[in-house]
């Protein structure tokens, strides 16, 4: 069963006529070809041009299709995960907004060599940087110390 409009709809073929049409076609391409698509017209981050959609939402969205990038098996991305590695010395760019598919894929492939060396999935790993992230906000604003003891 498809989710989305098929693009070989007329009024999605028009991209400059049709708001949502370019969206729909990468996303279509998305769940037919199961890859992080390369379109000649793509943006300047490696990211495939599709208005309205940011990182974590296509990753997101590549996530629940299954699939792979150069890293790995696609992520999902979280902010607060993102943060909790710069904290712990990643030197990356903070903000996820800006990743650029090379700074995903190593994002991704940094999630999936820790989760092979403890033996769970990527998304438990990603799932345990946001609960660290949380734990530390706690304690910060709970003032019982000066600095997160989570270890």
């Amino acid at each position: 069963m498809r989710r989305f409009p098929d693009v070989s709809n007329p009024h999605l073929r028009h991209p400059d006529k049709t708001p949502f049409a370019k969206t729909l076609a990468v996303l279509d391409n998305c769940i037919r070809n199961r890859v992080v698509p390369d379109f000649p017209d793509g943006s300047w981050s490696g990211w495939p041009d599709a208005p309205g959609v940011g990182v974590a939402l296509m990753a997101t969205f590549l996530w629940d299709v299954k699939a792979p990038v150069e890293g790995g098996p696609v992520q999902l991305i979280n902010q607060f995960a993102v943060s909790t590695l710069i904290h712990e010395g990643w030197r990356e760019d903070p903000a996820v907004t800006g990743f650029t598919r090379r700074r995903y894929d190593r994002y991704v492939e940094l999630l999936t060599g820790w989760s092979n060396e403890i033996g769970t999935r990527p998304e438990l790993v990603e799932m345990w940087l946001v609960q660290r992230w949380s734990a530390r906000l706690h304690q910060s604003r709970d003032g019982s110390f000066s600095a997160p003891t989570l270890f």
